[in-house]
């Protein structure tokens, strides 16, 4: 594993260049928000940082969801 936490692992991402054009940012900010609203419409700071890092680009779909688990199976949180 090259991050040895996930907050380690947002940070690095943070700092890449966005990876999607502004068109497609805006589709996937549509689409998290449309998402929260079918699962209670609450978001909390956290989770959309987390829904940033996708929605930007500085991490494609694949490498999410494998941050995710790694967030959410870590003792860290």
């Amino acid at each position: 594993m090259k991050y040895k936490t996930a907050q380690a692992w947002k940070r690095a991402a943070m700092q890449r260049p966005q990876g999607v054009s502004d068109v497609e940012m805006v589709r996937r900010k549509q689409q998290a928000c449309d998402h929260v609203l079918q699962n209670g419409g609450k978001a909390s700071g956290d989770i959309w940082e987390d829904y940033m890092l996708y929605i930007t680009g500085r991490m494609e779909e694949e490498e999410y969801q494998s941050y995710l688990l790694f967030k959410h199976s870590s003792v860290e949180g």
